[in-house]
């Protein structure tokens, strides 16, 4: 193996395991989302995760402050920002937890995992990128697993065929995500932190109106001990450091592959429940996990997006447009 070869492989197990981190930081989220909407509005919380973690990244604000002129000049890549704000931080979390009102975490788990399919259909549809016919059976592998899933977990209303308002707006969340991981790209010459600070002050700015507009009408809900853990833990661990490795992950291995990772979301969720004994564990839900992980490696093995050495060592990120 030359060291060309090893160093690309290199990069792309380095990808899968920020992919799955990322994933695994955020599956608490859809649990939070249930536990935090009995005592905080759905976008207090969204608005508070990122205020905290735009306070985290103030050390980058003067660089990156100084770099928007540059990327104003270029009209491209203001409605890329627009667009990657609005989908990523200022929509996506804010209907996770609209949603988490009247639907289980489970359900917003297993409805999420559609942000796979919906990423290749965008690269296919938009984006032109050919799509095998392998790499959707992989992703219906995945998806039974999660039905299988779906089936063997009692306390789900999606078992009995069951859609609430919730599960209807995760659908919309998960479609927001797809555009989110497909569109995300950083301005050349920008820096990794400097980009994720830009992209949270372009999505604060967005959720601004609505969240003055609910604390106008309704005040401002009371921050419990509870509630606080919540939105530290959102704010550096669910939001820097889960969208740091996701981006990160995006750059080595494309849009694409890095979207299947988001396939092991359920199982994470599943676990944290598990072991919060909610759950139990059983031959059913081993298969299911089983159904799911292998429907992602089929798709990895099949999928035509650039990989990623070359790529990831002269700095462009693969889900160029």
């Amino acid at each position: 193996m030359s060291p060309t070869h090893r160093e690309g492989s290199g990069l792309v197990i380095k990808g899968w395991l920020y992919a799955l981190l990322a994933v695994a930081l955020w599956s608490a989220n859809f649990v939070i989302a249930n536990k935090a909407s009995a005592t905080i509005a759905p976008v207090e919380l969204a608005f508070y995760r990122w205020l905290v973690a735009f306070i985290c990244l103030l050390p980058f604000a003067r660089p990156t402050f100084a770099r928007i002129q540059d990327v104003l000049k270029d009209k491209r890549e203001v409605r890329r920002l627009a667009l990657t704000a609005f989908t990523g931080v200022s929509a996506m979390n804010t209907l996770i937890y609209l949603a988490g009102k009247s639907a289980p975490a489970v359900d917003l788990s297993l409805i999420s995992v559609a942000s796979p399919a919906f990423i290749v259909a965008i690269n296919r549809l938009v984006f032109r990128r050919r799509v095998r016919s392998a790499t959707w059976l992989g992703v219906g592998m995945a998806m039974m697993g999660c039905v299988w899933l779906i089936g063997t977990d009692g306390t789900s209303s999606l078992a009995g065929l069951k859609v609430s308002t919730g599960d209807l707006l995760m659908v919309v969340a998960s479609i927001t995500f797809a555009v989110y991981t497909v569109v995300q790209r950083a301005p050349k010459g920008m820096a990794d932190g400097e980009y994720l600070l830009l992209l949270i002050f372009t999505g604060l700015v967005g959720l601004l109106p609505f969240y003055l507009m609910r604390e106008a009408l309704y005040g401002c809900s009371p921050i419990t001990l509870d509630t606080g853990v919540y939105i530290l833990y959102l704010g550096v661990f669910a939001s820097l450091v889960a969208f740091y490795l996701w981006n990160k992950s995006v750059k080595l291995i494309g849009a694409s592959r890095t979207g299947v990772s988001y396939y092991a979301l359920p199982c994470f969720v599943y676990l944290i429940e598990y072991v919060a004994g909610g759950k139990v564990l059983s031959g059913a839900v081993v298969g299911s996990f089983a159904l799911i992980v292998a429907g992602a490696i089929v798709i990895h093995f099949t999928t035509t997006e650039a990989t990623e050495g070359a790529t990831a060592t002269s700095g462009t990120g693969t889900n160029e447009t």
